[in-house]
């Protein structure tokens, strides 16, 4: 194979990658003219379509949803051979780009990454912050942080740590509704309901007799945002079910009040995502490992997840 075709294959990937032409131009610092170039010179090579292009949107075809899986195989190949080069002199190196969610970004992988990145100058940290679930084929993810339950059986999960879940409002919402005393209570209150949850206004509490009991709840406010539930709680839009992690700091100023601590919320699991190989790259490895690290530290001093 030309080396050349191998270039053009990487510009391609970045492509799809950045998610348009210009994007890509801007990252690898290239023209738009050269890449578009080599993408059509690839297509005429291949003898078929990859990108289905418009002025406003840029997608695969069939053909190319095959071949950009193919390439990226191929850079993560080619990455891994640098990575095990470079790991039998204790060096951690490449891009690591990861896929998090907000609240998960600031609160836990920041602090659980940084010092493994200002230890290996070489590892360049690509963190992509998105509250929905991204193709980690598509957009080139090493590794993917997510609080739930895993349903693409193409990769794997890893169970960090248990995520527990906390009922809270703010004083000046209970000043004006009530303070609630029990689950039955809460019918009586708003919820601000997470719309990426099934049933965003219902609450499923155990309590101290571990009976199961449900409550629907009418919604104070609807958003698909952990942070923006935070920010409407502290509003006093209504009740909000968090992780502790996220509202810990507004408990402890008084800005948010703990409520029914004797009842507890189904709570889930925080996962390191990746992708199905026979063996994971050294910088992934490192990554999951400091952030496993980082969450075991903070259960023990339970101010994180407890």
């Amino acid at each position: 194979m030309q080396f050349d075709r191998l270039r053009r294959m990487g510009l391609f990937t970045m492509v799809i990658r950045h998610g348009s032409f210009s994007a890509a131009s801007r990252a690898m610092d290239l023209s738009t003219s050269v890449i578009s170039a080599a993408v059509s010179q690839l297509e005429k090579e291949l003898g078929v379509r990859l990108l289905n292009r418009t002025t406003r949107s840029l997608s695969l075809t069939e053909a190319g949803q095959i071949y950009h899986e193919k390439c990226v195989e191929m850079l993560d190949a080619a990455e891994m051979a640098e990575e095990v080069v470079a790991n039998g002199t204790g060096e951690i190196i490449g891009r690591l780009r990861i896929s998090v969610a907000s609240d998960t970004a600031y609160k836990i992988i920041l602090p659980a990454l940084a010092p493994l990145a200002h230890a290996h100058p070489k590892l360049l940290l690509d963190i992509l912050v998105d509250d929905h679930l991204v193709d980690m084929t598509t957009q080139s993810i090493d590794l993917s942080i997510r609080s739930g339950w895993l349903k693409d059986s193409s990769l794997v999960a890893r169970k960090l740590a248990d995520l527990h879940e906390v009922l809270v409002a703010s004083p000046n919402y209970l000043e004006r509704y009530g303070v609630p005393d029990s689950p039955d209570s809460l019918r009586q209150h708003r919820i601000i309901g997470f719309s990426r949850f099934a049933e965003p206004t219902t609450l499923e509490l155990k309590n101290k007799d571990n009976d199961i009991e449900r409550v629907m709840l009418s919604p104070g406010a609807m958003t698909d945002n952990v942070s923006m539930v935070r920010d409407l709680s502290l509003n006093g839009f209504g009740l909000a079910r968090l992780p502790s992690y996220v509202v810990q700091d507004d408990i402890d100023k008084g800005e948010l009040i703990l409520l029914l601590p004797d009842c507890k919320l189904p709570g889930a699991g925080i996962y390191a995502v990746t992708h199905k190989r026979n063996l994971q790259p050294p910088k992934v490895k490192a990554a999951i490992s400091a952030i496993n690290d980082y969450l075991a530290e903070q259960q023990q001093r339970s101010d994180i997840l407890n």
